[in-house]
């Protein structure tokens, strides 16, 4: 490890230095103020190390159900699509829906090492003892369409991480593990619009004179100023709710032009044949993800081991085929892999190994 590294290091584990990061107050301030003074050369190692420090600590308070205005202070780092290197890709169509991205590209512009962060990660587990840490990183995936000139980016959360982006139109997603985003670069003059594969929650930067549409699948979500949640993984039903404002979801595949949501309301569309829904809203179920809750109402086995695979970054290998029609409830709040399993080993009848990422689970 070369010695700017290793001052990075040194600092992210000086106690007093994460106080002042984390915790900054007028004395520690002049002090670190005082060392920059008598050590310019380190200063562009202090900003690393503080950038590290933010990202690695900006999720650890879980988003209260009565702070939905707060929410984005809660999450203090947050990656902007200028910020952001971009990675060679795909062409993507313009008007297509979002497609399977098996993207592997690496960024190769990161200032610091992606297994130097990990390592700095590991070290503050150990040296500190943080029960929790949700490390941040995000794949940003460049592409152009050589036909329309169109540039899109495209953001990609691994399982077992969960990110914010911010979009140049000011609007603020919160990306939920194995998710993917895409956006134009150059949207339309009177329209804004991305991609949704998996789940997101969306705080729309008003502009009544240009909408702002998500897309999934066939369906399309459009609102002006409105914060609301999407979770539409494969092979789910999609499920659009609603928190503050007015979304109109368009639905062609019935016949209809929209269907308009009011505050407080979701929208489950089934994932084959069957009747579009109206649900109740559940604070939990709903934002559950955002505060670090896992919420089980009623889930089906598929969908509870998918919410446990992107959850904690791991695979499930079962020893034997569980019984059919197998439904999952249960809430674990900020919980150990190894704790939700617990729980789930007692209620369920099952019996589980973890060995690294692969959990075995016997019926």
């Amino acid at each position: 490890m070369n010695n700017f590294n290793e001052t990075v290091k040194e600092l992210i584990l000086n106690p007093e230095f994460r106080e002042w990061v984390l915790k900054p107050n007028p004395d520690a301030d002049r002090i670190w103020k005082n060392y920059l003074f008598e050590n310019p050369t380190l200063s562009k190692g202090v900003d690393q190390a503080k950038e590290i420090l933010i990202e690695l600590f900006s999720d650890r308070y879980p988003l209260q159900s009565s702070e939905f205005k707060e929410m984005w202070d809660n999450i203090n780092t947050q990656s902007s699509l200028a910020d952001l290197n971009p990675l060679e890709g795909s062409n993507i169509p313009e008007n297509s829906s979002l497609a399977e991205d098996n993207s592997k590209n690496k960024n190769r512009h990161l200032t610091l090492s992606i297994q130097f962060l990990f390592k700095i990660a590991a070290i503050l587990l150990v040296s500190i003892g943080v029960g929790f840490i949700l490390f941040k990183t995000i794949l940003v995936d460049k592409a152009t369409d050589p036909l329309n000139a169109i540039s899109y980016k495209t953001y990609q959360t691994p399982p077992g991480v969960k990110s914010s982006i911010k979009l140049h139109d000011g609007t603020k997603v919160l990306l939920n593990a194995g998710s993917i985003l895409k956006y134009k670069e150059n949207p339309s003059e009177n329209r804004r619009e991305v991609y949704l594969k998996g789940e997101a929650f969306f705080d729309v930067h008003p502009d009544p004179e240009k909408p702002f549409t998500v897309t999934t699948r066939e369906i399309s979500t459009t609102a002006i100023g409105t914060t609301f949640n999407i979770k539409a993984y494969e092979e789910e039903d999609l499920i659009i709710s609603l928190i503050t404002g007015k979304v109109a979801v368009g639905t062609p595949m019935i016949g209809r032009d929209s269907i308009f949501l009011n505050e407080r309301e979701i929208l489950s569309i089934p994932l084959k044949e069957g009747a579009i829904n109206r649900i109740e809203f559940d604070d939990d179920e709903v934002l559950g993800w955002t505060r670090k809750m896992i919420v089980f109402d009623n889930t089906s086995l598929p969908e509870a081991i998918r919410t446990l695979e992107n959850w904690y970054g791991v695979s499930f290998k079962f020893e034997n085929e569980p019984g059919p029609d197998l439904y999952i409830s249960g809430k674990f709040q900020n919980e150990t892999l190894k704790n939700v399993m617990d729980g789930l080993m007692h209620t369920m009848q099952l019996e589980y190994t973890i060995a690294g990422e692969i959990v075995k689970v016997t019926f």
